[in-house]
């Protein structure tokens, strides 16, 4: 049976897991995104076409300024980190969310990523930044009436093509960690027949081995699409 072709991660229990170690919340954040580093590679050599990782929602504004800061500077150190190792291996990736809200830095630091990668034809990483799930499809619909003028009615086919990366839909499993069961606003168009896998461990305690699980599990589902 073949595997899944892309997989959305909620990442999630940074703060709790750092938390229950007696560390400050942002070492959480920081070997969660070396999760995303182990996570990728884990799929590097499996049937899986694409991934997203769920990295800050538009309605993780609302944390303290002090760690919405910290998340930001986290992003661009990230992209610098990961530029010439993901882009040496074919990997491609794509920002999906709203950019005009990201600090200038972080803007830069995604179309930096997106422009090195634009032509690897490997694994699809999209990066889901001050992403939400409904405003994502409000934006497609606005778009799609803006273009066409006089228009009465809109296909499934529209909207597909003006979401933020058309080319990630759909999503055939949604994965969340920490032990939370919902989807808090996350591909919310792309995920109508996704498998959902909640794990109960934290982001930054997630192994190869519990990648090797998802695939697993995946594939002893049984997949009617409403038939």
């Amino acid at each position: 049976m073949a595997g899944p072709n892309h997989i959305g991660f909620i990442v999630d229990g940074n703060r709790r897991w750092a938390k229950e170690h007696g560390l400050p919340t942002f070492q959480g954040h920081e070997v969660g995104f070396n999760k995303v580093l182990l996570v990728t590679d884990c799929l590097l050599n499996t049937d899986v076409k694409q991934v997203t990782y769920y990295l800050f929602s538009t309605e993780n504004w609302k944390r303290t300024q002090e760690e919405v800061s910290y998340l930001m500077n986290l992003g661009v150190r990230m992209v610098e980190a990961i530029l010439e190792p993901w882009a040496k291996k074919n990997i491609r990736v794509r920002h999906i969310g709203e950019k005009d809200g990201l600090p200038l830095s972080v803007q830069k630091a995604v179309q930096r990523m997106e422009e090195r990668t634009k032509s690897n034809t490997g694994l699809l990483v999209n990066l889901a930044i001050n992403y939400g799930g409904k405003l994502e499809i409000v934006q497609a619909v606005n778009a799609l009436l803006q273009q066409k003028e006089g228009l009465h009615q809109i296909s499934e086919k529209d909207i597909d093509e003006h979401l933020y990366n058309p080319d990630s839909n759909p999503v055939d499993v949604i994965v969340r960690t920490s032990g939370e069961q919902r989807i808090s606003n996350f591909l919310l168009w792309q995920s109508a027949y996704a498998e959902l896998i909640f794990l109960s461990k934290y982001w930054p305690d997630i192994e190869e081995s519990d990648v090797h699980y998802v695939l697993e599990e995946f594939n002893r589902r049984q997949r009617r699409f409403g038939a």
